[in-house]
């Protein structure tokens, strides 16, 4: 099962180039003021590896008793069989900018390194243990559950503004960002937040609607996955509603 009294949501912005692109939220389940850890915690150093990386997450999520663990990058490819072309169900209702085709396929190019790096640790979590996202959940929950999240259109079903790309907004415009996603949420957000640290808080909701099994709280994207063999295909991405 998944609860406990001090069960903890992990929700991580990811990068494929450096760690310090990252953004890391941590939250315990009933608590209302996140953590914000850093690569350097847990003993990653450049260049990311999706091994590596996936290995320290789950180091740090044995230690920390995270259940809920979140990923803001694809967790699979596009079914062969599936009517939607080029890219996943999940993807074309939500208008990803990143669209996963069939195994090795990529659209648009530039986010071929960090795809294959997301598809990567969501197997190799996958591999360690960790389960991803079902219908049958919300029945049956699981002892650890890795999700795939999308925070820029966390903002939106929050009913906030979308935060703006990292190289179009400055520092010092992402104050307001903070400020309005503590007064939905309630989280006990530090001045000073990395904009990847802001799309990893923006997620956290997700995380703990799924580990009270509040289906209600949530907009799922998507279909359940399809694993044969090695390969997972398509897959849900859950959003967080204002109920």
């Amino acid at each position: 099962m998944l609860y406990s009294l001090r069960m903890k949501i992990l929700s991580i912005d990811l990068a494929s180039k450096r760690y310090d692109h990252f953004g890391w939220a941590l939250l315990e389940l009933g608590a209302s003021t996140p953590q914000f850890p850093t690569a350097d915690q847990l003993g990653l150093s450049d260049p990311p590896d999706a091994i590596t990386f996936a290995s320290a997450v789950q180091q740090f999520c044995t230690a920390e008793d995270v259940h809920v663990l979140m990923l803001d990058g694809p967790q699979a490819w596009r079914y062969p069989g599936s009517p939607i072309d080029q890219m996943r169900l999940c993807e074309r209702a939500l208008n990803t900018p990143g669209k996963t085709g069939v195994p090795g396929v990529v659209k648009p190019r530039t986010y071929h390194a960090f795809i294959h790096f997301s598809i990567e640790v969501f197997n190799a979590l996958r591999h360690m243990g960790w389960s991803l996202l079902e219908e049958s959940f919300f029945q049956d929950p699981v002892e650890r559950l890795v999700i795939e999240c999308f925070p820029s259109c966390c903002w939106r079903t929050l009913g906030l503004k979308k935060l703006p790309a990292k190289g179009r907004l400055k520092t010092s415009e992402l104050e307001p960002f903070r400020r309005s996603l503590a007064e939905v949420s309630g989280y006990a957000l530090p001045q000073g937040l990395t904009h990847d640290e802001l799309q990893a808080a923006v997620a956290l909701p997700v995380g703990e609607a799924l580990a009270r099994r509040e289906r209600e709280s949530l907009v799922l994207a998507g279909v359940d996955p399809i694993i044969e063999g090695d390969i997972v295909y398509e897959g849900w991405i859950p959003l967080p509603k204002i109920v």
